[in-house]
């Protein structure tokens, strides 16, 4: 479970640089693909904010309940999961507005890009920093088989990453590959 929840904050911030780039090549008066941004919204929406938070909302909340006093960062992280998806939800509003041809000022765009990324960064590094070593730490094989059980339910397989034949993400898989493709 560690494992996946690790690979998946590796997918994430993977789609947070690219964000950053986007805001990036917009604040340079470039143009950017907004379909391609509104995909990688979206993938966070119906991944991340349905399936990847809710597994750690029942690992935190196991932990919390094992563990009584003393766990702040644990709870204040599962908290931040609710800020996370209306921060979400609020800028595939914004885009969807953009697709429609409603005006929306090119630097609240950035601003709004580059916020939410540094928002979702922040939480994934306190995560992988702080809570995610605590977990491995105290807890047992016994709570990770129990824990396997109750996250079951959440569990979907990786619309994006996944080697699945979704064609759902197909243009951003493909820009994704182009990208790395390109690496050094």
């Amino acid at each position: 479970m560690l494992a996946r929840i690790h690979t998946d904050h590796a997918h994430i911030a993977t789609l947070l640089a690219l964000l950053d780039n986007k805001a990036n090549r917009l604040a340079l008066g470039q143009e950017v693909s907004l379909p391609l941004v509104r995909d990688v919204i979206d993938y966070l929406q119906r991944y991340a904010d349905h399936s990847h938070h809710p597994m750690e909302d029942i690992l935190y909340q196991y932990y919390l309940e094992k563990q009584g006093k003393g766990a702040e960062t644990v709870h204040r992280l599962g908290q931040e999961h609710k800020v996370l998806a209306e921060s979400t939800d609020q800028l595939m509003d914004t885009l969807n507005m953009i697709l429609n041809d409603a005006v929306v000022p090119r630097e609240r765009l950035i601003a709004d890009l580059r916020d939410f990324a540094h928002q979702q960064r922040h939480h994934l590094e306190q995560e992988e920093r702080y809570v995610l070593p605590v977990l491995e730490q105290e807890l047992t094989e016994a709570d990770w088989a129990i824990l396997q059980q109750k996250v079951a339910t959440k569990l979907i397989e990786d619309p994006l990453f996944s080697e699945g034949n979704d064609q759902e993400y197909e243009d951003l898989r493909a820009y994704l590959a182009e990208l790395e493709a390109e690496a050094p």
